[in-house]
C-alpha cells in the first residue's frame, strides 16, 4: 500500500500489472478498503494495470478528519489519477461507492471514463427497512444493533470464507464516527438523486455503465426494473450474478472479472452487450 497527499490529506493506494493501454481504477464503498478487490486482483493483473485506492479516512492512518462526502471523494479520486498521470481509465465500483463513480463518468466524460461497472448497488429509492437503517446507524446507541442486521442482510445466510473475513477484519476495523458519516452521505445522495438509475439518466453522452448485482435476490421485480432501464438507455446493460452475498467481488470474482473485461471488449468493439443471467 503506497500514499500520496491529495487535496491535503492521505490518500491510500496500490498499483499493480504492467500492460499498456488504459488502466483498472477500482473504487470500494464506505466503512472498508481496497482489500475488497484481493480475490479480483490475480485475475485481472496478468493482462491489465490495475489501481487500488482508499477513500479519505480509509487508509492506513485513522486520525479524525472533518466530514467529507461524495464531492470530496470525486477529487480525491481525479487528484490521484492526475498524479499517477492517468487520462483515460476503465471504471469499477462496488455499493456506494457508485455515487462518486457517476459523478466522475458525469464530469470527465466518455473520453476520459471509457465505461464503468457497478457492482450491487441499490437502483432503486432506498427500500424502508434500508432507510431505516441509515437512520439507526447514525446514532451512538443504535448503531451497533444496525450494522449487525445490515451485516446479516448482505450475508444472506452464506458461509463464504472471503466475505466473512471481509467483515471481520476488514469492516469490522471502522467505528462509529465513519459509518454514521456513511450513512449521511449516502442518505442525501438518494435525498438529491432519488436513484442511481435517476442520476446515470442524466448524464449526457455517458459512457457505457454496466450494474452486476446478485441482491435483492430472487427478486422478479428488481430485474424487471433493470430490463426496463436497458430498453429506454443504449448505454445501460446489466447482469444478475446469482451470487449469495453483497459482496460478489470476494464470493465470485471470477463472475465480476468476466463482466469486466466483456464490458472492456464491447467499449473497442469486441462484443455485443448482452442483459440478463450471466
Amino acid at each position: 500500500m503506497f500514499t500520496k497527499t491529495i487535496n491535503g490529506v492521505e490518500i491510500a493506494y496500490d498499483e499493480s500489472g504492467y500492460s499498456s493501454g488504459p488502466p483498472i481504477v477500482l473504487l470500494t464503498g464506505w466503512a472498508h478498503d481496497m482489500r475488497l478487490y484481493d480475490e479480483m486482483l490475480p485475475l485481472l493483473v496478468p493482462t491489465h494495470r490495475v489501481i487500488r485506492m482508499c477513500w479519505r479516512g480509509h487508509g492506513p492512518s485513522r486520525n479524525d478528519m472533518p466530514d467529507f462526502g461524495v464531492e470530496e471523494q470525486v477529487q480525491d479520486v481525479i487528484g490521484l489519477l492526475s498524479a499517477l498521470e492517468v487520462d483515460q481509465f476503465y471504471l469499477v465500483s462496488h455499493s456506494h461507492g457508485g455515487w462518486p463513480a457517476l459523478e466522475l463518468a458525469d464530469r470527465l466524460g466518455r473520453n476520459k471514463v471509457l465505461c464503468l461497472l457497478m457492482i450491487d448497488q441499490i437502483m432503486t429509492p432506498p427500500p424502508p427497512a434500508f432507510a431505516e437503517g441509515l437512520q439507526a446507524m447514525q446514532g451512538k446507541e443504535t448503531w451497533l444493533g444496525a450494522r449487525r442486521e445490515l451485516f446479516e442482510h448482505w450475508l444472506a445466510g452464506s458461509t463464504n470464507k472471503a466475505v466473512h473475513d471481509h467483515f471481520y477484519y476488514n469492516m469490522g476495523s471502522f467505528g462509529y464516527p465513519m459509518w454514521a458519516l456513511s450513512c449521511r452521505v449516502i442518505a442525501t445522495a438518494y435525498k438529491t438523486h432519488g436513484s442511481p438509475m435517476d442520476r446515470m439518466s442524466k448524464i449526457e453522452n455517458s459512457p457505457p455503465i454496466r450494474h452486476v448485482f446478485s441482491h435483492p435476490r430472487q427478486s422478479a421485480e428488481y430485474r424487471s426494473l433493470h430490463e426496463s432501464f436497458a430498453s429506454k438507455h443504449a448505454f445501460f446493460s446489466h447482469a444478475d450474478l446469482e451470487g449469495e452475498t453483497h459482496f460478489p467481488d470476494l464470493e465470485i470474482p471470477e463472475k465480476v472479472v468476466g463482466q469486466i473485461e466483456d464490458l472492456i471488449r464491447s467499449v473497442s468493439g469486441g462484443a455485443v452487450r448482452v442483459n440478463g443471467t450471466s
